[in-house]
């Protein structure tokens, strides 16, 4: 197994004429084998060392078609190439369903197999996420082991580790960036035409250190649709062996295929702790609505597509533009729905904007707020305000039947637990349907983690093996929390320091405390006039990327009991009851007063409502001081040193 280098031991990149690239090109096609067949790869999406078998079967696992590659394809289709996408991700998934001996460390024989069958000139592989960084090396090892390809890697990883792929000899070429036009320009010397012009940001290592294409800047227009694409992305079958998130496995989507789409690229952004504007650029280009629509007529009506995810990560930029095309799929009357997990920017939602997604079948979204402290909201660059937030919240009363999350983030760069506490109080505060809390993740190409240097060589060096989910209670098969015995758990975090930043162990501990009073203990549609109805179909959807998670089961029940389904609440009950028995979850449960829940569970509504104000009530003690005090400000009673 080769071992990855410090980028410090790595020569200075030189700036070529474009000359070396040229005869490196053709050093290349003496080498090997020349046909015009292309294999475009993406890699498995699902942290291999926590796989769960289960999960899996629950189609609880991300199945995100390889829209990235896709985009590939249709920038160079036109070039008489046979091209093919390998999706190892869906074929992995596929062979769980399939073959109950199949062990999902064994995804590189599906490699294996495509490349001995399919005999490629060149491999193109892609990867966004650093838990994708080891099946990246695999790919890229295994490529170059058989010998008889040119390898190029793209993506946010490729980006910023391009030195290290080449040093390592791991691929021919990287592609930084958005990668149509470099494509283009690369196919053109390794094919011997002449169709695109020099690009920058193409880096090789001819012998003699690293070099880096040289023209103007490129910008890829954001133009045309997808649909040739499907021709090699079997997107009718996705839905059977994976999903995008909860909002694909609704009973409403569930049982029909699925489909991401994109209306632009950018974000008006400039958030710290995200790289979307380093990788894309500044600023948002959009498709046509013309298009975008072409392309969802397409899916629905000859690839049977129910459900759209928005990947955009600012959908509403534009928004005299998106609401023309959301008024067009009303108009069209299509049977349709859609959602936006990846988050709306919530000062682009006005009212009309809101009548029109709640009209054109939209299930829900997220709307990004990531913290409740006022500084570390400027800190981070976050567009928006907390009383724009609230207002925001408000007009949802009109419009209750999308479920709007919020997406929080805990453990940012230098934040304390004072910062922390904020953001529990505002996600309360602000009584959305749900608070997507998650673990601040480091990120490649974000400023917050310019000096995070040594962080991403550890990650190459060990291949990823030290990536941690940025939902804690994903990276274990059991679906626990496993901090170690040096921090405060449960309800004791509520005794740490107001000024004290948190460990990464201690953080974990901060989300699991957090996720459970906001999003269940304290839940508004659970509480009186709330509607337990959005509250089932979420966790019913969710639960199933944690089958055995007993208080997801048991908050169920509690909603269905809600809901008068009294047969299916008895069931979740007695599983909850059944899941709660090991070690763990019983000191969970005692910790938290679920214990009393669970066994004097309420058979009405109106039971459900005073059980879980008697176990607010429970609970209050141990942060009441936090809410009796303003955002921004921390509790005098914490005696000195405790959680230090």
């Amino acid at each position: 197994m080769s071992s990855t280098v410090s980028t410090s031991d790595v020569s200075p990149i030189t700036m070529s004429d474009n000359a070396s690239f040229s005869a490196y090109c053709e050093q290349l096609k003496e080498a090997y084998p020349q046909n015009n067949r292309i294999l475009l790869v993406q890699i498995p999406q699902v942290i291999l060392g926590s796989f769960n078998r289960d999960i899996a079967l629950n189609r609880g696992y991300y199945a995100f078609p390889p829209t990235g590659l896709q985009y590939i394809y249709e920038a160079i289709k036109d070039r008489g190439l046979e091209i093919e996408i390998l999706d190892i991700n869906l074929e992995l998934l596929k062979r769980v369903f399939e073959d109950d001996t199949f062990d999902p460390q064994d995804w590189p024989l599906i490699l294996e197999e495509r490349l001995k069958s399919f005999k490629p000139y060149i491999v193109g592989v892609s990867c966004l996420f650093d838990i994708g960084i080891g099946p990246l090396l695999d790919t890229m090892r295994l490529v170059r082991q058989m010998g008889s390809s040119v390898v190029v890697a793209g993506g946010v990883i490729a980006t910023y580790e391009w030195q290290n792929l080449l040093k390592d000899d791991l691929a021919h070429f990287v592609i930084k960036g958005e990668g149509e036009n470099k494509m283009n320009f690369l196919l053109d010397q390794l094919m011997d035409t002449t169709q695109a012009p020099a690009t920058p940001g193409i880096y090789f290592s001819p012998g003699d250190g690293i070099h880096e294409t040289s023209a103007p800047p490129d910008v890829v227009p954001v133009v045309g649709d997808l649909r040739a694409s499907y021709d090699l992305v079997p997107i009718e079958e996705y839905y059977k062996y994976g999903s995008l998130n909860p909002f694909s496995r609704r009973h409403e989507t569930g049982k029909a295929a699925y489909a991401a789409i994109q209306f632009s690229r950018g974000c008006r952004a400039a958030c710290t702790f995200c790289a979307v504007r380093d990788f894309m650029g500044k600023g948002v280009r959009h498709r046509s609505v013309d298009d975008v629509l072409s392309e969802m007529e397409y899916l629905i009506t000859e690839k049977g597509v129910r459900h759209f995810e928005w990947l955009d990560d600012d959908l509403l930029f534009h928004r005299k533009a998106v609401q023309e095309l959301l008024a067009a799929v009303i108009d069209k009357g299509w049977n349709i729905t859609w959602s936006a997990n990846n988050g709306l920017i919530a000062t682009s939602i006005d009212e009309e904007t809101l009548r029109l997604i709640n009209d054109s079948g939209c299930l829900g979204f997220k709307v990004g707020i990531e913290t409740g402290n006022a500084e570390m909201l400027k800190k981070v660059r976050k567009p928006g305000k907390h009383n724009k937030f609230l207002s925001f919240s408000k007009m949802l009363s009109s419009y209750p039947k999308p479920f709007v999350g919020g997406n929080f983030i805990v453990g940012l760069p230098e934040e304390t637990f004072l910062q922390m506490m904020d953001t529990f109080r505002f996600s309360m505060e602000i009584e959305l349907d749900w608070a997507g809390i998650t673990v601040c993740q480091i990120i490649r190409g974000a400023s917050a983690f310019s000096d995070s240097g040594e962080y991403f060589e550890h990650q190459m060096k060990s291949e990823g093996q030290g990536v941690s989910n940025f939902i804690p209670a994903r990276d274990s098969k059991q679906g626990h929390v496993d901090a170690d015995d040096g921090v405060l758990h449960n309800l004791d975090i509520f005794n740490l320091e107001p000024d004290l930043i948190p460990s990464e162990e201690q953080v974990k501990e901060i989300w699991f405390t957090f996720n459970v009073i906001v999003n269940y203990v304290h839940n508004k549609n659970l509480m009186p006039g709330g509607h337990p109805e959005k509250f089932v179909s979420w966790i019913q959807t969710a639960q199933r990327a944690y089958p055995t998670n007993p208080y997801m089961m048991l908050f169920l029940a509690l909603a269905l009991v809600s809901c008068g389904e009294d047969e299916q609440a008895t069931a979740c009950h007695e599983k909850a009851i059944e899941f709660s028995q090991t070690d763990y979850w019983q000191g969970r449960f005692k910790a938290f007063g679920l214990d009393v829940l669970l066994n004097g569970f309420p058979q009405d509504a109106q039971g459900v409502h005073k059980a879980l104000k008697m176990l607010q009530d429970h609970l209050q003690p141990a942060y009441a001081d936090w809410a009796a005090t303003p955002r921004g400000e921390g509790p005098k009673r914490l005696a000195a040193g405790v959680g230090s």
